[in-house]
């Protein structure tokens, strides 16, 4: 059995992009505009480019970024 699978998905805006989802924890590891790329990812995956079918999650999580300099002057001005 495969740890990962590509399938097509309509965003709220009615774009087709492709997503790759990991069948153990049903995540979403990437997306992709174009279809080759997804399935070229996917085997890359598929090959141990990754975790054996077990990302963690924070892998994959997005992590609000800000200007840390702006920060350190509202702190110390």
């Amino acid at each position: 059995m495969k740890n990962y699978q590509y399938y097509p998905q309509f965003d709220e805006n009615e774009c087709l992009f492709w997503r790759i989802r990991e069948r153990a924890t049903s995540q979403v590891v990437a997306e992709f505009f174009f279809e080759d790329d997804a399935q070229e990812y996917c085997e890359f995956l598929e090959s141990g480019g990754a975790f054996a079918g077990f990302t963690p999650s924070f892998i994959i999580r997005s992590v609000a970024s800000g200007d840390i300099n702006e920060a350190f002057e509202a702190t110390f001005t």
